[in-house]
Parts: C-alpha cells; structure tokens; sequence
C-alpha cells in the first residue's frame, strides 16, 4: 500500500518538475477561470465608466461656470480654450453655441454614456445644468431659477442640490 502512493507521489513531483523546467503555465480548470475572466471584465467596465464620470464632471463643470462668466462679459463663447476645458482624447465633443445657449456634449469612445452640459439666459441671467444619460438629450426645461435635465438624464456635480435631493435655501446677504 505504501509503494503505489510513494510512486504516485514522485512520477506526481516529477511530472510537476518537467512543468517548472520547461515554463509551462499552469491554469487552474477552466470552470474556475471563467468566472473571473468575467469579474475581472467586469470590474474593468465599471473602472472605465467612473473614470469617464469623473473627467466629464470636471471638464462639465468648467465649462458651465466659463460660459456663465463669458455671459456677463457679453455672450457665449464658440471656443472651449477660452473656457480651460480640454476634452480628454478617449472623448469626442460637439460644442453648440447661439445667442441665448450654449452646449457641450461628451461622448466616451469606451462608455455607453453620454454627459451634456447646457448653459441658458435667463432674462439678464444665465442658468447651467451637467446631466448623464443615453441616447439623445431632448430639450432642458427651465423651472423658477433653475434649469433641468431633459427627461430620463440625471444631474451631475449640482451644488444646490444636498444628498436628499432637496434644495438647499439660498442664503441672503
């Protein structure tokens, strides 16, 4: 009974041996390895998608609040050095500017999400909004003092908003 183990056990040590010498790799079984191909796919998508967030709310931001200044200084401006925006190569833009709006959209090349940030006046004031979503952004709509997303697109890096969702009160000076 020993010997049939002990030789099982060598021609086992030396078959792993010979595996070692020749730089074979040793995968586990294939079942076992699907799974975290997947995971690991997984996890690289989402990594993606918070790192393209993440730019375009930056990139977003500064352009809402460029374009606002631009608007006191007389209008919107059809160039986006001006504003310090610089759209990262792993995104396409469209920029739309007229008289009373302007528009940048986001498109990532890795991502199925788009970012678009609109800037609007409002009487002698302007309004800005950065929302995500899919597919085409239908028109914003402007409520009191603050303009909105189009419908089914969520806001991003909104100041006036607390984590509830509530407004916060303005202050008054």
């Amino acid at each position: 009974m020993v010997q049939p183990l002990r030789l099982s056990m060598i021609v086992l040590l030396t078959l792993l041996g010979v595996c070692g010498l020749v730089r074979l790799p040793l995968m586990p079984p294939l079942l076992a390895r699907s799974g975290s191909d997947t995971q690991l796919s997984d996890l690289e998508a989402q990594e993606a998608l918070l790192e393209a967030r993440q730019e375009a709310a930056s990139q977003m931001t500064r352009f809402v609040g460029g374009q606002i200044t631009r608007h006191y200084w007389g209008g919107f401006t059809p160039y986006l050095d001006v504003l310090g925006v610089e759209i990262p190569e792993t995104m396409e833009s469209t920029l739309t500017v007229g008289d009373d709006r302007a528009r940048l959209v986001l498109d990532p090349k890795r991502v199925n999400e788009r970012y678009v940030a609109e800037v609007v006046r409002a009487g002698t004031r302007a309004r800005g909004v950065v929302c995500r979503g899919q597919g085409e952004p239908g028109a914003f709509v402007l409520r009191g003092r603050r303009l909105d997303c189009p419908e089914g697109w969520l806001v991003i890096n909104d100041p006036l908003l607390t984590s509830s969702g509530e407004p916060q009160p303005e202050l008054i000076n």
